[in-house]
């Protein structure tokens, strides 16, 4: 049995049993947030299973081997897992957060399932192995791909399937993290763009299905020792504006290394990036023989500043040697995630501020531990740009409302500062460079001042109303497209069809009458050719469909053209990049790619 009988199998007894698609989507809301933590604690034990059998410890700065093999483990690692990425799954490559982004907005919720399940393997042997990358931004990837694959396994709709992806991206993060409520926060500031997005109820009830998961596994244990917090003293706040400012600055210092290294990585081809990706696991291999706490995501470093474990000097040595070699890891093309390292960096930055101020006035700060904590905050509000989360995932770890206020001074004077030095986030700033502009609000200006004409497809693949359904599934089954118009004899617009009607006629085994029965016929949704794109994005968002038929204004069935939401995106990156002044040629995968034309 191949997949698509599978699915259609699937689809016939779910009918039978007389599942509707909204109590369907429900159902496969808990199912992804149940598996979401599986694999969220799977990925998590995999990765300290690679990490004992190569590093020889649960702790990479405790490894047992001899010096001169350190620096061979995450060289030989990165080397390996470039070859993966070139050969099996370049996907996989990267954080795994913005490949998610632009699935949900572009592609329709297509993550194809050698991307996730690559990005499992390959993301594991790097983390495990001492690469300065975290898991959660993988796990984000790893999730909302397994959601993506469930939705397309149930034929359901491709709205339905689009909705699951930060579903399972949420779930996948609660789990790895443990902090739900920020996942959540995280999934709609970040993924969906909007607070209160539809979907909102179906994230809220995966994220607590993969925690109650992932706590009942791996027991309820905080992530983190985290200190006692009391303000001392009103003016205490004025340090913690410091740390804002030096959490900032060193946010700004770490996006700017990691794109300077990363858009110098993509000039290179063939055999020269994968080297180039292996040098990059030598560097932070060296860097660990004078601070092995560059090992890894940086979990014991982190809880050692919480413990203010360090001296002043360590601090600021491992400021930047965390710096770098998460960027040197990430700008090489490894694939892991920022999402932890900058967690580090802003410890390591409040708690430098901290032991700063006691140097210059001893007995000044009685508790620097909590000063690490919220520079842990204020450095992804820096890097990160969710505000919203940057306060819940700090409140979320210690449960003390009275770290409120310190947190939304130093986070507020980090975002300030960091937006003005660099206006674009990480993430954005990351699809940016494989060639993936996506709207935000101050670029969405664009979309109006750019016409339908601009970025319809003309040549457009039809199909006659008088084919037979049957007829119609042989002949689209190896087209790259998801939906067709439907045409009379005078190639007059009937209707619009889609594989998902083709599942449910197979699914009821109602193959053998007209097309034009099962086509969309009473009120065909369509643009202009002299309409804006943001009326088009408008549109497909309110019937949360993914293509439109481009008809003439004078006769409504005269089908001009067809425009999709990777169509609207590709025109977008197109002026963003002249208005920027640049035109960086799109990555595999992007949706001005082939493998972006494929989910369409």
């Amino acid at each position: 049995m191949n997949w698509k009988s599978l699915r259609i199998r699937i689809l016939g007894w779910l009918m039978r049993f007389g599942f509707a698609a909204e109590g369907i989507f429900y159902v496969v809301t808990i199912l992804v947030g149940l598996l979401a933590g599986l694999v969220g604690v799977g990925f998590h034990k995999t990765i300290e299973a690679v990490q004992v059998s190569l590093l020889g410890a649960r702790i990479a700065t405790e490894t047992p081997h001899p010096w001169y093999l350190l620096p061979l483990i995450p060289a030989g690692r990165a080397l390996a897992s470039a070859i993966l990425l070139k050969y099996f799954a370049p996907q996989a490559r990267g954080s795994g957060i913005p490949q998610t982004k632009i699935a949900y907005v572009a592609n329709n919720g297509y993550i194809p399932a050698r991307a996730w399940a690559g990005k499992f393997v390959i993301g594991a042997l790097n983390i495990g192995s001492g690469s300065s990358l975290g898991r959660e931004g993988p796990t984000v990837q790893i999730c909302g791909g397994l959601a993506s694959s469930i939705g397309r396994l149930l034929s359901m709709r491709r709205e339905r399937v689009q909705a699951l992806v930060p579903v399972g991206a949420a779930a996948g993060l609660a789990a790895a993290f443990n902090t739900p409520i920020a996942a959540v926060t995280f999934t709609l500031e970040e993924l969906v763009g909007d607070l209160n997005a539809r979907v909102l109820g179906s994230i809220v009830l995966a994220s607590v299905s993969a925690a109650v998961v992932a706590r009942a596994l791996l027991g309820d244990h905080p992530t983190f020792s985290v200190p006692h917090y009391s303000l001392g003293s009103p003016w205490e706040l004025f340090l913690y504006a410091l740390v804002g400012v030096a959490s900032a600055l060193a946010g700004v210092a770490f996006v700017r290394t990691l794109l300077c290294i990363r858009r110098h990585w993509k000039k290179l081809t063939g055999w020269a990036s994968v080297l180039a990706t292996g040098l990059g696991g030598l560097l932070v291999g060296l860097m660990a023989l004078a601070v092995p706490e560059v090992l890894g995501a940086g979990y014991p470093a982190l809880n050692k500043a919480l413990a203010n474990g360090y001296t002043m000097g360590f601090l600021a040595v491992l400021l930047v040697f965390k710096l770098v070699s998460t960027a040197a890891s990430y700008g090489t093309g490894s694939a892991g995630g920022v999402f932890f390292p900058v967690l580090c960096l802003g410890a390591v930055s409040g708690g430098l501020v901290a032991e700063t101020a006691n140097f210059l006035m001893p007995g000044l700060i009685a508790q620097p531990g909590g000063f690490a904590l919220v520079g842990m905050g204020a450095a992804f509000a820096a890097v990160i740009r969710t505000p919203m989360t940057s306060v819940l995932i700090i409140f979320e770890l210690t449960q003390d409302y009275n770290i409120i206020l310190a947190l939304m001074v130093a986070n507020a004077a980090a975002f300030a500062i960091a937006k003005r030095l660099q206006p674009q986030s990480i993430y954005p700033a990351l699809s940016a460079q494989d060639g993936v502009a996506l709207p935000d609000h101050e670029t969405e200006h664009l979309l109006h001042e750019i016409h339908v004409s601009d970025a319809m497809v003309t040549d457009v693949v039809t199909l006659p109303e008088g084919m037979t359904v049957r007829e119609a599934i042989a002949r689209a089954q190896d087209l790259p497209f998801s939906g067709f118009p439907v045409v009379d004899a005078a190639g007059k617009l009937l209707g619009m069809v889609s594989h998902y009607d083709f599942d449910q006629a197979r699914a009821k085994e109602n193959l053998d009458v007209p097309l034009v029965e099962i086509a969309t016929r009473k009120y065909i949704l369509h643009a202009h050719p002299d309409q804006s794109l943001d009326s088009v994005m408008a549109k497909l968002g309110s019937r949360h469909i993914s293509r439109l038929p481009v008809v003439s204004r004078e006769d409504p069935t005269r089908l001009l053209g067809i425009i999709t939401a990777e169509d609207v995106i590709m025109a977008f990156g197109k002026a963003h990049r002249e208005t920027l002044g640049a035109g960086e040629p799109a990555a595999a995968g992007s949706p001005t790619s082939p493998q972006g034309e494929r989910s369409r």
